[in-house]
């Protein structure tokens, strides 16, 4: 073999030497290059589902915080004001707003509690005392309508919104009446199991509220109401477990079925809800445990959304009453039944009272006139027009002012009774005077104050 051949074989075998060292290097880059690619797909995929899945969380929340029921409490009482004062109480801890579905001739026997407790949040749902809004014909259910109106706005000074009778019932002619006298709002029975409904009617403003049913075969077509539960053998589990189904979220089928909105208007007797201590716990538990799941409104809040626009002969009318003696069985007899302890006085009502005064001050109401009141009203407003005619001392005291009911409950047991329009002070202006004491503002009161005025002026 030549010299030449050596050296092209020498020559050769470098070149592959280098070639492979080449490649090598060229292999090691590629394969960093994919392990950085590798590593950063995975990082990304990481990222999207870390992303992905706090978007969802955030979706989740907004569509919890959408579909949060609205709320009112309803409140019916026509016994006494004990559980009554004491319901509302529990409801002002809590910032819920209600109605106190109630009639007239129980607002004229406690006219001055009733106007305390619709200083927290409370609104009058005028009712009929004595039998449902059914089939009553238009004349008698304009006149009973009108005065159920003047009684109530006579002691509270306010337009009521809203009128209701016995298992909330109401029809056509309830609407026409309302509408006649300017009265926005009407309950029906329920129609939709325990979601409410706010059904507006072509051609009418009025609109018709029908409350929250039970849908349990076991107290089916009572509202959803401690009463309803009460006296068919409930238990207080009875009804917490349908309050907590209530406000679970509406499915789509419901929202075809029933409307869009989401509304629940829970419902105690408040001789029930308000004294009966294991009734009491059953609300304390459902306020207190739901406290971030429900959206509670006053009264025009909640009407505000119809669910349905519909002409006058499609709205539906549930006249199923229910509460028949044979089927009236409470589990253990009202008065057997664990009662509140101490429940709170009007005057206790809110967490900050209605201020000091001592009773060691004694307001004298000789030589002077003191007039408490409420600064609404047609009398409250006649009174104190009158009072700015008149050369004599005068007093006022408005019932915001601090020690309002203290001042007037001293001069009450001083005097025993009232003259006036009511004989035991149950219409404001209370008006004081010498040895005197006056409840209400009529010409009859105006004279007979002339009266102690003139007597006095001529005795100095």
């Amino acid at each position: 073999m030549s010299n030449f051949q050596k050296d092209s074989n020498s020559t050769r075998t470098k070149n592959n030497n280098l070639s492979d060292g080449k490649g090598v290097r060229i292999n090691f880059k590629l394969a960093v290059l994919a392990i950085f690619l590798i590593a950063l797909v995975i990082s990304l995929a990481s990222i999207y589902s870390s992303k992905t899945k706090e978007l969802k969380e955030l979706d989740f929340e907004i569509e919890q915080k959408e579909i949060k029921p609205q709320a009112i409490m309803i409140l019916i009482e026509y016994k006494d004001t004990v559980g009554l004062v004491n319901f509302v109480n529990e409801l002002n801890k809590r910032n819920i707003s209600g109605l106190l579905h109630v009639s007239p001739e129980f607002v004229e026997a406690n006219c001055e509690t009733i106007n305390e407790l619709l200083r927290y949040d409370m609104e009058i749902m005028a009712s009929l005392g004595d039998e449902p809004f059914w089939d009553i014909p238009y004349d008698e259910q304009k006149r009973i309508v009108s005065e159920m109106k003047n009684k109530i706005e006579t002691c509270t000074g306010d337009p009521i919104k809203i009128i209701s009778s016995p298992y909330m019932a109401s029809d056509m002619t309830t609407v026409k009446v309302a509408e006649e006298l300017g009265i926005p709002y009407v309950t029906a029975r329920g129609t939709t199991d325990t979601k409410a409904t706010v059904y507006q009617i072509e051609g009418y403003k009025t609109k018709i509220l029908s409350v929250s049913n039970i849908p349990k075969v076991q107290y089916k077509y009572g509202s959803l109401c401690d009463y309803s539960y009460y006296e068919r053998s409930g238990t207080p589990n009875d009804m917490l477990a349908e309050l907590m189904r209530a406000i679970e979220p509406l499915s789509d089928k419901e929202k075809e079925r029933y409307g869009p909105n989401h509304k629940v208007t829970p419902v105690t007797h408040t001789n029930i809800g308000g004294y009966l201590k294991p009734w009491t716990d059953m609300w304390i538990n459902f306020w207190d445990s739901t406290e971030n799941k429900i959206e509670w409104v006053d009264l025009d809040t909640f009407m505000a959304s119809s669910d349905w626009t519909l002409p006058d002969w499609q709205i539906p009318i549930n006249k199923n009453a229910p509460y028949t003696p044979e089927k009236i069985r409470p589990l253990i007899p009202y008065e057997e039944v664990e009662k509140v302890q101490n429940p709170c006085k009007v005057e206790n009502i809110g967490e900050n009272g209605l201020g000091e005064f001592e009773k060691n001050e004694q307001t004298n109401t000789e030589s002077k006139i003191i007039m408490f009141h409420n600064g609404r009203g047609s009398m409250c407003l006649e009174a104190i027009e009158f009072l700015k005619t008149i050369d004599y001392p005068v007093e006022q005291f408005l019932d915001t002012d601090e020690g309002f009911n203290n001042r007037l409950d001293e001069l009450r047991t001083k005097f025993g009774e009232s003259e006036g329009v009511s004989q035991s002070f149950g219409y404001y202006p209370i008006i004081f005077i010498n040895d005197r004491a006056f409840s209400g503002f009529n010409e009859e009161v105006k004279s007979q104050i002339i009266k102690e005025i003139t007597e006095y002026n001529m005795q100095g």
